[in-house]
């Protein structure tokens, strides 16, 4: 009997920071082959070549398909996305994979989980049933690809109730929390310290870690609302380490915006980190701001509190370590400086729980797809009502 082929679809670094873990056991898993098809952000200059991460960690990359357009609309991103459906569609005619394994709600994983559903070819879908406010199509695309999705691994009860309420059978979704605090909790990331070191911090100063991203239903904003967080905490006294927005509409702006700030040479500022950097940035870290859902899914297994902004991550799960504001400069710089220097705010983040821990989410995963049977029973859909 031949290896079963598990084909990861990657389009982001983010995205791949979550999809590692799933990726290595994977790999460690006997009568399991790994296929890594790198497309989106990971093949652009612009935002750092990400694919160079993911070979640096050790995957070969089994086909690179080109299909951002280097704009900064919604016409590109649908354009995008019609050209990554075709590249991938051909990857999967080419690699025959058992199973598709994508995760999140983005252009990417929406071409592969189109092209998988009609080339019959199972697609399994990780952190399905999370919910938001302002990325009204990154929900569309989420729920969309529920229903395409054979397999469901949910990162919480309650996203799982969610896909259940969809109609979508009850053996088919298997709650493993979230992939991405796999590394957190085994402590596979660079030291804080040395994370200072190489990025010249001050052992004694605070970080603030600034991570934003356009909100899809506002692309027009972004600059403006880059603006805004960047001039909140431009006066606290603080290091603000800034990573690079998304390749959303709005991104651009809102990398002019960075850009062009009078504060920009206070600012150390990074198109990309590496996964493991990352992390330990956020160990290091005092106070993350911004609207990552890492800054929710991630911060709070570092006992990290952090300000998020805006409506893009408003409706997702989170842990009390995370203070909601809206796009303005005072209430932003408020809450930042609370986190810093009130503690109480400090001692509640380091008691709140994780809500995305369910322990070795990666491994689960990697179990799950071994095991399961591939045959018309999982590629027939059944709607539960």
């Amino acid at each position: 009997m031949s290896d079963r082929s598990i084909c990861v679809v990657t389009g982001t670094r983010a995205e791949y920071g979550l999809l590692q873990s799933p990726m290595e056991h994977i790999k460690a898993t006997e009568d399991l082959q790994l296929q890594v098809v790198a497309t989106g952000m990971h093949l652009s200059p612009r935002y750092g070549n990400t694919y160079e991460e993911i070979e640096a960690d050790g995957f070969d990359i089994d086909r690179k398909i080109d299909m951002l357009i280097d704009a900064d609309s919604g016409f590109s991103m649908a354009k995008s996305t019609g050209i990554g459906m075709m590249g991938l569609a051909e990857a999967f005619r080419d690699l025959a994979p058992d199973i598709v394994l994508i995760l999140g709600d983005r252009d990417e994983p929406l071409a592969a989980g189109i092209a998988a559903a009609h080339m019959n070819i199972p697609v399994a879908h990780i952190h399905g049933g999370d919910v938001m406010v302002g990325a009204i199509i990154d929900d569309s695309i989420r729920y969309a690809l529920t229903k395409f999705a054979h397999i469901h691994f949910p990162a919480s009860d309650a996203s799982a109730e969610r896909i259940s309420r969809l109609g979508e059978e009850e053996w088919r979704i298997h709650v493993a929390g979230a992939p991405g605090v796999d590394a957190i909790i085994a402590n596979e990331y660079e030291p804080p310290d040395e994370v200072r070191e190489v990025l010249g911090i001050d052992p004694d100063q605070k970080i603030v870690l600034c991570v934003q991203h356009p909100v899809t239903t506002q692309p027009d904003q972004a600059g403006r609302q880059m603006q805004i967080t960047l001039d909140a905490i431009e006066p606290l006294d603080a290091q603000t380490v800034l990573i690079y927005p998304n390749s959303d509409a709005g991104g651009k702006e809102m990398i002019e915006t960075i850009e062009n700030h009078p504060s920009r040479d206070e600012i150390l500022v990074f198109k990309n980190l590496s996964r493991s950097r990352y992390l330990g940035l956020m160990d290091a870290a005092d106070v993350m701001v911004g609207n990552s859902s890492s800054g929710i899914i991630e911060a709070p297994s570092f006992d990290l509190p952090a300000v998020d902004i805006g409506l893009r991550e408003q409706r997702r799960q989170r842990a009390p370590s995370t203070k909601s504001v809206d796009h303005d400069r005072e209430e932003i710089r408020r809450a930042v400086e609370a986190e810093l220097y009130d503690e109480e705010r400090k001692q509640e983040a380091k008691s709140c729980e994780n809500p995305y821990d369910y322990g070795g989410a990666g491994e689960q995963i990697a179990e799950f797809l071994a095991d399961v049977t591939i045959d018309d029973r999982l590629l027939r859909k059944n709607i539960t009502y």
